[in-house]
């Protein structure tokens, strides 16, 4: 018999109730933030912890460069491919190994995804998103059936 897990339970969960915040603060493009609780629900809240540091440090930093980039270069498939290069570079030197995935979805969803002048506001949107699922997986992971 195949049992449905904790962190199964608690993903759902975690994805339900970010949907829902975001239903009541009216966020127009709640997918990130679905998406940021699904990546950070781990098995223990230490790891989860770990995942919410590495997502947010690389949402911050992709956004943060996409925001460069589209301010000061055309956006097309070789700006972005430079951008992606320069963003995975950046997170070596710092040593965030866990952020590159993130910081390049983040640089690549959002130098695709703004209107002309309003990249800095898609950022800030994208950014604050994030913490919405970030936030709520690590509350749940702590206190709904913390792992011992």
């Amino acid at each position: 018999m195949n049992v449905i897990g904790m962190r199964t339970i608690k993903t759902g969960l975690a994805v339900a109730v970010t949907l829902l915040v975001c239903e009541l603060f009216k966020v127009t493009n709640p997918f990130f933030a679905a998406i940021a609780a699904i990546f950070a629900m781990e098995s223990s809240i230490d790891e989860t912890m770990v995942a919410v540091r590495d997502r947010l440090l690389g949402t911050i930093l992709g956004a943060v460069l996409a925001i460069i980039f589209t301010t000061f270069v055309p956006v097309n498939a070789l700006s972005i491919g430079v951008g992606i290069i320069v963003v995975i570079h950046l997170c070596n030197l710092f040593k965030w190994h866990g952020t590159i995935k993130i910081s390049t979805v983040v640089f690549v969803a959002i130098a695709l995804g703004f209107q002309e002048g309003g990249q800095v506001e898609y950022a800030i949107f994208r950014t604050f998103d994030t913490f919405i699922g970030l936030s709520i997986s690590a509350l749940i992971n702590l206190f709904v059936f913390p792992k011992r």
